[in-house]
């Protein structure tokens, strides 16, 4: 981990686009400005490490292609024949 001291007004550089500058220090609260591209997500920590975790849970979750179940199929004219009355006619040779 790389450790920096700044004061009010001071500022690092990440990269060529980013930019983390202390705005203000009150007590043990230090207030970041923060210029980035708006492509760029910013989360902060706690709220990160939720979404790592919901992420990492739901793909482990199992699929439903996974899951053995009878498929619905939808009935067919021919399903519906046996359910017809039959007339049996005889035939005189």
């Amino acid at each position: 981990m790389l450790v920096l001291s700044r004061r009010v007004n001071e500022s690092i550089q990440i990269g060529t686009d980013i930019e983390i500058m202390v705005i203000d220090v009150r007590g043990d609260v230090v207030r970041l400005g923060i210029t980035a591209p708006q492509s760029t997500q910013i989360w902060r920590k706690e709220l990160w490490d939720i979404i790592v975790k919901e992420n990492k849970t739901a793909s482990e979750a199992p699929k439903t292609s996974d899951i053995k179940q009878t498929p619905n199929l939808p009935l067919s004219a021919f399903s519906k024949l046996s359910k017809i009355p039959t007339v049996h006619v005889e035939r005189k040779s």
